[in-house]
This record gives C-alpha cells, sequence and structure tokens, in this order.
C-alpha cells in the first residue's frame, strides 16, 4: 500500500515509516491477528452458552434420576456442607465444654476463699474486744506518756525562760530601793530612777530619756527570750535611729522601714502594695522639760504622752498575760502609770513569790488534759507565748487570763495622764518683761542698788536678767509713816506718784489667768 504523503511502497525491513500511513500499515497485521483471536473466542463462548442450556435442561428431570450427572455432583455438594456445619458444631461445643469447666473451677476457687476467709474471721472474732481494749489502753498510755513528756519539756523551757528574764533583769540592776518613813520604794534601773509616769513633770528630760531607753531594751529582751508579741511594736536605736519609738496599737507590725521622727521620711516601694502606708512612731525620749514642750510644741508633747502610755500599757499587758497579778484589776491610772513597781513585779517579785519546787511539781499535779487548768492552777511568768504551740496565748484557753479584765483604750489614757500633769503641776503663763521694764521710772541717784546696776545697752555683758534685785529710795524713806516731807519735792508730785503705784505700774510681774 502506498503512501499519500510519501508515495512510496512500505517495507517493514528496508524502508521504516515516516508517517501516519506507514504507522498504519505497520499495524494492519496485528489488527488482523486480533480480530482472528476474537472470533475465535466468541464462537468458544457459544459453544460453552450452549452446553449451559443442556445442562439446565438436564436440571428439570425427577430426583430418582441418579444417572444425570447434575445428581451426583449435588450430592457431593450436600455431602461437604454437612461436614462443614458439623466440624463447625464441634468446635463450638467444645469451646462451650471449655468455658463450663472454667467457670466451674472458678466457683470451686471462689468457695474455697470465701470459706478461708470465714475461718480467719471467725477466729479473729474470738476475743477481739479483749485485744481492742489492750490496744486503746495502749494507746492512751502512749498518748499520755508523750503529753506529760511534752509538759515537762515545756515547763522546763518556762522555767528557763523566767530565769533569763530575771537575769537580764538583775544585768540591769533593775531594783526596788526602800526610803523614809512611812516606808515607800523606789525603782531604778541601770542605776538612775525610773520615772513613773505621774511624776513626769518634776523630772529632767536627760533622766527621762535614759529610765525610758533601758525600760523599751530590757522589756524587747523579755519579750524575744518569752516569745510573746507586744500589742504597741517600739522600736531600739540601731543605724541612722538613735533613740528609741514606739507605734500605735493600730500601726504595729503593719509597715516597712520607717524613717526616725524628724528626719527624711523613707520613700515606699511602689511596688510593695502591703506597706503602703507609712506610719509616724511615737517618740520614747525628751530634748526638753515637759512644761517648755508642752508650750512650745503642743503636738511633740501630745506624741510623747502617747508614747509612754503605750509603753504602760505594753507592761500591763504583759504582766496580766503572765499571771502577774496587778492590784484589782480597777484598769485605773495608778495601774498603768507606775512602771517600775511593774516591771519589778514581773521579772523579779513574780519568780521570788514561788518555790522552784513547786512550780516545778504544778503540772504534774493536774490533770495535764487542758492547758488552760494548767494556767489556772500554776499561773507563771513564761507559760503562755506566742512562739509555741502548748498554751499558746492566742488562744481560747490563752485567753482566760484577759477576759477578766478589759483594757482602756490608750487615749483614754493620754487623756487622764494629761488632766493630771496639768491638774498637779499648774503653769501660769507670765508675761515676759525686759530688763528696762524692771527700772523704776525714778531716778536712781537717790537710791540704793543691791545687786549692782543694770547692764543698759551693753550686749554680751552678764547683768541681771531680771532686773534690779532691790531698791531703797530715799524718797520712799523720806515719805514713810513719820509724816515728813522731802523739802524739794513738792506734795502734788508725791502724791502724782502714789496714784500711779496705786494703778499697778510699779513694775511687778504681771500673771495672766489660764
Amino acid at each position: 500500500m502506498n503512501c499519500d504523503i510519501c508515495h512510496r511502497i512500505h517495507h517493514p525491513s528496508r524502508l521504516p515509516f515516516f508517517c501516519a500511513v506507514d504507522a498504519r500499515n505497520e499495524l494492519y497485521e496485528r489488527r488482523v491477528a486480533n480480530a482472528r483471536i476474537l472470533m475465535e473466542a466468541e464462537e468458544l463462548e457459544s459453544r460453552v452458552t450452549k452446553l449451559l442450556l443442556e445442562n439446565d435442561a438436564s436440571a428439570g428431570n425427577p430426583v430418582d434420576d441418579r444417572s444425570t450427572r447434575a445428581y451426583v455432583e449435588s450430592c457431593i455438594s450436600e455431602e461437604h456442607k454437612a461436614k462443614k456445619r458439623t466440624e463447625k458444631i464441634i468446635a463450638t461445643a467444645d469451646k462451650l465444654r471449655k468455658e463450663v469447666d472454667a467457670a466451674k473451677k472458678e466457683i470451686r476457687e471462689r468457695k474455697a476463699n470465701i470459706a478461708r476467709k470465714k475461718s480467719d474471721l471467725a477466729t479473729a472474732a474470738q476475743g477481739v474486744s479483749v485485744r481492742r481494749n489492750r490496744e486503746l489502753e495502749e494507746v492512751k498510755t502512749a498518748a499520755k506518756m508523750s503529753k506529760y513528756t511534752w509538759d515537762r519539756e515545756y515547763d522546763a523551757m518556762t522555767q528557763y525562760r523566767a530565769a533569763l528574764c530575771m537575769e537580764v533583769a538583775k544585768l540591769y540592776r533593775l531594783q526596788r530601793v526602800r526610803r523614809g518613813n512611812p516606808v515607800r520604794f523606789e525603782y531604778k534601773i541601770g542605776g538612775i530612777d525610773i520615772v513613773d509616769l505621774h511624776n513626769l513633770n518634776s523630772a529632767q528630760p536627760e533622766l527621762i530619756s535614759a529610765s525610758l531607753a533601758h525600760i523599751t531594751h530590757l522589756l524587747w529582751l523579755t519579750s524575744h527570750y518569752l516569745s510573746i508579741r507586744l500589742p504597741a511594736e517600739f522600736t531600739l536605736p540601731h543605724n541612722d535611729y538613735p533613740k528609741p519609738t514606739i507605734f500605735s496599737l493600730a500601726s504595729s507590725y503593719h509597715h516597712g522601714d520607717v524613717a526616725f521622727p524628724g528626719t527624711s521620711l523613707i520613700p515606699p516601694d511602689p511596688r510593695d502594695r502591703q506597706f503602703a502606708h507609712v506610719p509616724h512612731p511615737r517618740p520614747l525620749f525628751l530634748e526638753k522639760p515637759l512644761s517648755i514642750l508642752s508650750k512650745e510644741d503642743p503636738s511633740a508633747y501630745n506624741a510623747f504622752l502617747e508614747a509612754v502610755c503605750l509603753l504602760a500599757y505594753d507592761i500591763v499587758w504583759l504582766c496580766r498575760t503572765q499571771g502577774v497579778p496587778m492590784g484589782d484589776n480597777s484598769n485605773s491610772l495608778e495601774e498603768f502609770s507606775c512602771i517600775g513597781r511593774n516591771l519589778y513585779n514581773l521579772l523579779i517579785n513574780s519568780s521570788l513569790q514561788r518555790n522552784p519546787q513547786q512550780i516545778a511539781e504544778a503540772p504534774a499535779q493536774t490533770n495535764g488534759n487542758n492547758p488552760a487548768e494548767l494556767g489556772r492552777t500554776a499561773p507563771r511568768m513564761g507559760l503562755y507565748s506566742h512562739g509555741t504551740a502548748h498554751t499558746f496565748l492566742g488562744s481560747a484557753a490563752g485567753n482566760e487570763l484577759t477576759r477578766s479584765f478589759k483594757m482602756p483604750t490608750v487615749i483614754k489614757m493620754v487623756d487622764k495622764l494629761k488632766a493630771r500633769l496639768v491638774r498637779e503641776n499648774p503653769v501660769p503663763e507670765w508675761e515676759l518683761l525686759e530688763d528696762d521694764a524692771w527700772t523704776p521710772d525714778d531716778a536712781l541717784d537717790d537710791g540704793v542698788l543691791v545687786g549692782g546696776a543694770p547692764n543698759k545697752g551693753q550686749l554680751g555683758v552678764p547683768g541681771h536678767r531680771f532686773g534690779i534685785e532691790s531698791y531703797m529710795s530715799v524718797n520712799t524713806v523720806k515719805s514713810g509713816s513719820s509724816g515728813d516731807h522731802n523739802p524739794r519735792v513738792p506734795n502734788g508730785a508725791v502724791a502724782g506718784r502714789e496714784r500711779e503705784r496705786e494703778k499697778g505700774t510699779s513694775g511687778w510681774t504681771k500673771i495672766k489667768p489660764r
């Protein structure tokens, strides 16, 4: 077949094809072979179909016709199905038999376990009440021994606390001095007198400051040994803090670093939200006499009175929480004013009044079940504290010592103390006069000066600060009771001078009523 494009006769070996016609000529023989195979397959399919039709026609013959091939094949198929079904049934039966045997074995094991538990329970039930009572008694005995050991160790700790407080009081030379007839007691610390609150007007400021500094340090050591946090917090002298101060009840233990009064305040950390408010501490020292301070700086005067009242409040509170008697618990100002007596009774007298053997045997005589009974039976120094779980001061048992009295507020104490100080030592308001005002209006030529003449117009020269000590005038002598008249002074001048003296212009100091 010639190509329509190249017009050449196709030859498969000599001339390869260069176009579609050559390719078609190349595939022509293979197409013919494929068509032949398809025809043969169709012929075979028709033959198989014919044979199947003949088999279907033979299947409609009667069952008893055992000569047919279909009957034989169906019998063989049914036999195979029956064998498979039988094998499956046998396997299922074997499986069920194994499960039944396993269940029976488990039942037997459970019955044996239950029987064993019943026997164990019956054996344990014999004498269980006796064993329970014995074990309970052993536990109670062990608890009592632990409680007894705890009480004895805590009792030894209280003795150590009381001994430490007494020793530090002796080291500070806290003592009571008997004076006068009738007998009166004075209290000293560090060799100086302890100034009570009702004697603040008559005491020197240096003595008051030194006494309060010693008392503050001694009270801090006592609270440290007793593991007690006092209601009013005080600050001891330290770096850049030369003198002791005390905080109010509301501000105590709720602040950060506080500067010394009179110095620049420490700015609070803006990130510290707990201590946003910086309180003002009250000074426990004096730089001026109390009478002068009340006139020049009333705010400092009130702050100092509040400070000493807070210190007295701490001492009385500590005495009552440690079982030290405080009179009739009337909360009067006298109980708080006697700081030296209260401190002496707390640290020295309370330990001397009891026998150490009685203190050691006191916990053993009580039941030991309730700490409150221990406190009521043997109230002593160092029993209640904030640092131990045994007889904790903040518990209900610790509050038994403070329920019988109600502490007054610090403001009422300050008002009472201020009224008493003013009533006992009223300070009049004097009119300040210069030295010239003390000089009589008359000439001093005819008089006699006792103590020297005043220094007029001379700065820095010591003279008579309060004027002339004494002035005797010749005119006064001449115009005395003898009735003689000065010939050089007319009667009208003398009468005029007398009238001026009657009006109160003779140079005497004037007192303004309060």
